[in-house]
């Protein structure tokens, strides 16, 4: 029940994030198919917090800016946005093409960070988006970082749905894939999750867990750079690992 009531949580402010505007607590009830006596304790749990209000009473609500507040205070202590973030800008720089910072996640990969390419074609995505493990070059890097044995048992539980035309369709096209990158010296994902788009990654420990570093863009400009793309990325990753762990918020 916990676990199911902060997930209707979730859901309710991501719902004001896609409409933008004040809805009525019985309309939002049938848009997250919820009971309106289980949407009406929600709302008035935030309500008392804080976290939302009523324009008029009984009406239409939307949320305060506190959500906003408490977001902007725990950023802005992210040890990985104090500390890695201004390498993955100085990538996106070099390269001008958009950076993500990912780790797996179950059997797909969360992107944490994400540095936008300033090109009017690139390619684009929301932090905290999850990604199939099978069509990821973050995944490949980590993958084949990991050690074996809890390698073996990733691999034994991953699907592949196909995405695209190119999206790898089986246990050992996948393999024969993280070994090709393990012979190149980094891992791609050339139009398995989205047409005409191509990322390079490599894995990096950070703080001691495994991470990946990702250059994303159009196909046609990493044929073009490949080879200065990886050079940069490789630079990255290297700056990245030598950063120290952090402990109880102070460099180790």
């Amino acid at each position: 029940m916990t676990v199911r009531t902060a997930d209707r949580t979730l859901d309710i402010f991501e719902s004001f994030a896609r409409r933008q505007r004040p809805i009525t607590v019985s309309d939002l009830a049938r848009e997250l198919s919820l009971p309106t006596s289980t949407c009406f304790s929600l709302v008035r749990t935030l309500a008392d917090r804080g976290f939302i209000y009523y324009l008029r009473p009984r009406g239409a609500f939307y949320p305060t800016r506190r959500l906003s507040q408490v977001a902007e205070a725990i950023a802005h202590h992210d040890p990985i946005a104090q500390h890695i973030r201004p390498h993955l800008e100085a990538l996106r720089d070099a390269t001008g093409e958009t950076v993500i910072l990912g780790k797996l996640q179950g059997l797909g990969v969360v992107y944490l960070e994400i540095v936008e390419s300033p090109h009017a074609v690139r390619y684009t995505m929301n932090v905290g988006a999850v990604r199939e493990l099978h069509a990821s070059s973050i995944g490949k890097a980590i993958l084949a970082a990991m050690d074996e044995e809890p390698r073996h048992r990733l691999l034994a539980e991953l699907k592949y749905p196909k995405l695209t035309d190119n999206t790898l369709r089986n246990r050992a096209q996948y393999e024969r894939s993280l070994e090709e990158g393990s012979t190149r010296g980094y891992w791609t994902n050339v139009g398995e999750s989205s047409p005409d788009v191509m990322g390079v990654a490599l894995a990096v420990r950070i703080f001691g867990d495994l991470y990946g570093i990702n250059l994303v863009g159009p196909q046609s400009r990493f044929d073009r750079h490949l080879k200065s793309y990886v050079e940069a990325l490789k630079g990255t990753v290297r700056k990245v690992g030598a950063i120290k762990a952090i402990v109880n918020g102070e460099q180790a």
